[in-house]
């Protein structure tokens, strides 16, 4: 006799029903962006009613805040490791680009071409890129200046220089990997600059 199926809680449901919309929108803003995808898109490829997206979270654009707080935050942004060197602390957010590659690169793709998106004035997007991307900008800058002081980071370097070298190299990578994926590597133009923020930065013993 067959074993009859475990019906799923409501909160089970409403967590799988999360992912599944989550899930759908990513893979929909990656193929045509996020202006370009509508609701209705988002519910039917996530194997809902066109209405789901407006029962489950309002609005699309209520569906974006938990894209980007549960998703983009979570994943991109580890939390800092206090017993890194300062040197380990400017190439964390590009080691983690490295390790979404490899672990789930059409969120990877989604969350670049949000972040492209952004640069329309009167995007809903703007304000969120623009914070996230000050707090990778931040989080560099914490990394050099204690770098320079742990002596992981060359003491002469020019912090405020740097930091924008080094954001604008990552900015350019994902950009690169995005228009012309088969000119782009995403895994070796990482390597490549990892390799030149330990060349151009680093002090003598950390090269």
């Amino acid at each position: 006799m067959a074993a009859t199926p475990t019906r799923r809680t409501q909160a089970e449901r409403l967590e799988l029903s999360a992912r599944r919309l989550l899930s759908a929108a990513a893979e929909l803003i990656a193929e045509k962006g996020w202006d370009a995808t509508t609701a209705a898109e988002i519910g039917r490829r996530a194997g809902y009613s066109r209405a789901m997206v407006h029962a489950r979270y309002g609005s699309k654009d209520a569906l974006l805040d938990t894209l980007f707080r549960a998703e983009y935050g979570d994943l991109l942004d580890p939390a800092e490791d206090s017993t890194a060197t300062g040197l380990r602390r400017v190439l964390a957010p590009f080691d983690r680009l490295a390790e979404l590659f490899d672990e789930d690169p059409v969120f990877l793709e989604t969350m670049f071409v949000l972040s492209f998106e952004a640069v329309k004035h009167g995007s809903v997007l703007r304000p969120r890129i623009v914070a996230w991307m000050q707090q990778v900008a931040d989080g560099v800058e914490r990394g050099f200046t204690t770098g320079v002081v742990d002596g992981s980071v060359r003491p002469d370097v020019d912090v405020a220089a740097a930091v924008s070298e080094v954001v604008a190299a990552g900015v350019g990578i994902a950009y690169g990997w995005i228009v012309l994926p088969n000119r782009f590597d995403l895994a070796t133009e990482l390597n490549r600059l990892h390799t030149r923020v330990h060349r151009d930065y680093g002090a003598t013993s950390q090269r």
